[in-house]
């Protein structure tokens, strides 16, 4: 559940303390990643293995994994549009190096796995990534509008939580085919390429909380701005928007892995992320974004369960709690 803010302010007030709010978020991100997740693809143990488990990744599954390191490919485009959408926050910019340096390791775990695991050669691998640079990936194509910090943040809430959930589903498949090993316990270990994307798994998860904690920070002071812009990067969302040399034969087969699901996506991708906001759904955001807009002037909205603290309202402020379906309801209509 998010929180609210405990005081008006002017909106030149409130900009200020989110910059320093989101300042202060990335400096912890920094510091946890440092400390937690700092890994190097090239000294990933289980490339030793991937010789010994590469025949019996099947077909589908490789075509997969080639696609995948199509999309990690896109990662420099993903991070000169944040940069430039960033405006004159170093702090946002900052975000976008730091991510841009973590994923692309994702890109790089690919092709050495690919390559070790003689699923590909790599003439093949090279030939691939050139062929892929051919295309530009801009924001305004994959959502529509244009790129911003708060619309920026609240798109890769879903885009980093569906490649995560996209790879802890193929590590399970590989899991699979290399027969699902267990240790001498009985306990599931990864070999190979399954324990390998482990690591790009770990880092979606911690960059999906991170840009979670932006659009939560942008909820305390504009609610009306947050819900906005993730309705409106929710409603025509699709992922990945590239155009890669193996396009067709990439989505022949995750419809064929059971990864494109509409079903799935809406249930264990847009849903939860919405729901971290203080809704229940797509159907409660459009809702809560409705009533936004018929809101008198100057009015406060909390999320339910989060009730207003530290105001002293005037004559002229009326309280509404955001109920989870996205309806209003006046804290003191009597008055």
């Amino acid at each position: 559940m998010v929180e609210i803010l405990s005081g008006p302010f002017t909106v030149q007030a409130k900009e200020a303390r989110i910059q320093k709010e989101v300042r202060e978020n990335y400096e912890s991100y920094f510091a946890r990643a440092a400390k937690t997740r700092m890994w190097f693809p090239h000294k990933l143990e289980e490339r030793q293995e991937m010789a010994k488990y590469g025949h019996m990744v099947s077909e589908n599954t490789k075509e997969i994994l080639l696609g995948f390191l199509g999309v990690e490919s896109f990662v420099d485009d993903y991070v000169f549009a944040g940069i430039n959408g960033a405006g004159d926050s170093l702090s946002t910019k900052s975000l976008y190096l730091q991510w841009g340096w973590e994923e692309r390791r994702h890109g790089q775990t690919f092709r050495h796995s690919l390559i070790d695991s003689g699923l590909y050669t790599q003439t093949f691998i090279d030939k691939y990534l050139e062929e892929c640079r051919e295309y530009e990936w801009t924001f305004t194509e994959q959502t529509g509008y244009e790129e911003a910090p708060l619309i920026a943040a609240a798109y890769a809430i879903f885009q980093e939580r569906q490649t995560r959930w996209n790879y802890t589903h193929v590590r399970s498949i590989l899991w699979e085919e290399y027969g699902s090993p267990l240790d001498s316990q009985g306990k599931r270990i990864n070999p190979a390429i399954s324990g390998a994307i482990r690591y790009p798994e770990m880092d979606e998860g911690a960059h999906e909380a991170n840009f979670t904690n932006i659009v939560r920070i942008y909820m305390k002071y504009f609610p009306d701005w947050a819900l906005d812009s993730l309705l409106k990067v929710s409603t025509h969302y699709r992922m990945p928007v590239v155009q890669l040399p193996n396009g067709d034969e990439f989505v022949k087969c995750v419809l064929a892995a059971g990864l494109g699901n509409p079903a799935d996506v809406i249930n264990e991708i847009m849903n939860p992320s919405i729901q971290r906001m203080g809704l229940q759904d797509r159907g409660s955001l459009r809702r809560a974004v409705r009533n936004f807009r018929a809101m008198p002037e100057n009015a406060i909205v909390h999320p339910e369960g989060k009730p207003v603290e530290g105001i002293v309202p005037d004559g002229d402020t009326k309280i509404y709690t955001m109920l989870t379906n996205g309806e209003f309801v006046l804290d003191n209509p009597s008055e």
